[in-house]
């Protein structure tokens, strides 16, 4: 009987597994098919948009986060989505202004993650929508609670109709900065920051090495929140059909209640947002997300027609690989990736041009001075031109990768510039001992043990550093001179670790246009000698999540964070890694 058993069972057990193997390899067989017929089905209808039906309005949601850049690795994809990029969203909304069945835009506006400059952006993209005659409408249930929605206000005055809920403000307060200087406090703890810095002006170790606001930086931070604010002001008196001044006063003297914000004319209706829905559907034939227009529309261009390629840089610089961290100042641009991608691009017979579209606050010396010969390189060697469009910053390291472009774009409230350099550490020796921590260290070279954090530098390494810091200083200006055709008198004009906006860049000399994605392209398909700007291709392309978890798997290690394991490699020879400031829009 137990024999019986036995085999009873045993057949049993193999049944299950002849069972569970037929239908893991049916499945397979299944995903497999319905890939290919995917990929025939796109190559069929490569070049074939679907087209919306007449009288169709597009809506938009600003509650969405935008990014420059797109998760790479499964982790990130996993944290941040795949949310679309400004250069999406733009390029969506100029190719709806020309589509004649779209008929209007809708926007839900209760928060965004947007700077100045995209903001700008976005506003051309509206314009461009408005001009053809197309009905354009705003609503926010409240911009700003008690401040802190000029932002999302100056997105809205792109519109022509800006609607507010009853209960809600237009939380308009002018323009507010902040800085933490924590030397003090370190001390307190017996950590001792040593930072030195070219010239005045460069600050970004200030929050650590500093105790107060140095007259520079506050003459330099003061200057450019004026010209924000100005530009804001001028832009909204235009959309809004008011005096400059009374925009102004408006932004600086706010916030407003509803019936208020109704009654200066920053608003046009104050009511819910289910009486803007019923009028979209009793005068529109059909509403759908601009991003399903985009997927529905987008160019799809096949292997061997020609295009441009697009070319993502964000993030603070550094060797090695690209990981995506949402903002900028959260990302790491691995020199890695962007000089393969921009390889890649120069050796693609169809890519007629590179458009490289710049988000970076810097990060180190050498890996920034590297991709700015890379692009240099693949200018020379490939006879394709290179164009920069700056999104909304390309500070110190951001800034010295767009001299290796033929030209540069940046928005009016981009935050360019600040060239100079800043480097050293912080010593924790006195902390250690307050906790009976005791070093001892082998150091076989005088200058072993330079970056010890146990230790401050020596005279002789304090002087070599402050040469180094000298070096990178004369290297940086010099070719900013070379590249912008500067003089002495205007390099120092421009230098000196200042910080600028996209206005004040062109004033000075620093780039070659104001403007966003669109002239960016313009630029490009003028220096290519084609007849319009031509479809965009993304380099690198953008992986599936089967890829990017095949590529965690086989590396075998996680990429949590791109910054924190940079941090002390941009700290002994940066340009800018921290940050001294917060600067809102209130």
């Amino acid at each position: 009987m137990l024999s019986s058993y036995s085999t009873e069972k045993r057949e049993s057990v193999l049944t299950l597994a002849g069972r569970f193997i037929r239908g893991f390899f049916c499945i397979v067989g299944f995903l497999t098919v319905a890939v290919l017929c995917a990929f025939f089905y796109k190559g069929f209808s490569a070049g074939k948009p679907a087209p919306v039906q007449p009288n169709t309005a597009l809506n938009v949601s600003f509650n969405t986060d935008f990014y420059e850049s797109r998760p790479t690795d499964i982790v990130s994809a996993m944290t941040f989505g795949t949310s679309p990029t400004v250069t999406d969203l733009t390029s969506a909304l100029y190719r709806a202004a020309e589509d004649p069945n779209v008929a209007a835009l809708v926007a839900y506006l209760p928060k965004t993650n947007l700077t100045m400059a995209q903001v700008q952006e976005i506003r051309a993209a509206v314009a461009a929508f408005r001009a053809k005659g197309k009905k354009t409408v705003a609503f926010s249930p409240s911009f700003g609670e008690l401040g802190g929605g000029l932002t999302e206000y100056y997105l809205a005055s792109a519109f022509e109709e800006i609607r507010l809920q009853p209960t809600g403000e237009v939380g308009i307060a002018g323009v507010s900065m902040e800085a933490r200087f924590l030397k003090k406090a370190l001390e307190k703890w017996g950590i001792r920051p040593s930072f030195s810095a070219r010239h005045e002006y460069k600050s970004g170790a200030d929050a650590l090495a500093a105790e107060s606001m140095s007259a520079a930086e506050r003459e330099n931070i003061t200057a450019m929140m004026n010209d924000l604010l100005g530009q804001v002001a001028a832009d909204i008196a235009a959309a809004r059909k008011i005096p400059v001044e009374k925009a102004l006063d408006l932004i600086k003297n706010g916030p407003y209640f509803a019936d208020r914000a109704l009654q200066e004319g920053l608003v046009d209706k104050v009511e819910y947002v289910d009486v803007l829905e019923r009028e979209v559907k009793e005068k529109y034939a059909d509403m759908i997300s601009l991003f399903d227009y985009d997927d529905r529309t987008a160019p799809n261009p096949s292997k061997k027609d020609p295009v441009f390629a697009y070319v993502p840089a964000m993030g603070i610089i550094g060797n090695g690989e690209s990981i995506f961290g949402g903002e900028a100042d959260s990302s790491f641009l691995g020199i890695s990736t962007v000089g393969e991608a921009l390889r890649a691009a120069a050796d693609d017979e169809t890519v007629k041009a590179i458009i490289v579209r710049l988000d970076s606050p810097g990060g180190a010396y050498t890996p920034s001075d590297t991709l700015m010969r890379e692009m240099k390189y693949v200018r020379e060697t490939s006879e394709k031109p290179i164009v920069c469009s700056v999104a909304s910053e390309a500070a110190s390291g951001g800034y010295f990768l767009s001299l290796g472009c033929d030209k540069v774009f940046a928005l009016p409230a981009s935050i360019t510039g600040s060239i100079g350099v800043f480097g050293g550490k912080v010593v924790i020796g006195e902390l250690l001992d307050r906790l009976d921590v005791k070093t001892e260290a082998i150091e076989i070279g005088k200058n072993a043990g330079m970056f010890s954090v146990s230790k401050d530098f020596s005279p002789e390494q304090k002087d070599f550093f402050n040469k180094s810091l000298d070096r990178v200083y004369d290297d940086f200006t010099r070719k900013v001179a070379e590249r912008r055709g500067l003089s002495p008198e205007r390099i120092d004009a421009a230098a000196r670790g200042r910080v600028f906006t996209g206005k004040e860049a062109l004033e000075k000399g620093l780039i070659d246009g104001l403007g966003g994605m669109k002239e960016a392209l313009a630029a490009a398909a003028e220096l290519a000698q084609t007849d319009a700007p031509l479809p965009l291709v993304e380099y690198p392309s953008q992986p599936t999540r089967f890829e990017m978890i095949e590529d965690f798997l086989m590396s075998g290690k996680m990429k949590v964070s791109g910054v924190l394991p940079k941090i002390k490699m941009m700290m002994r020879n940066g340009f800018d890694v921290l940050c001294p400031f917060t600067l809102s829009f209130k």
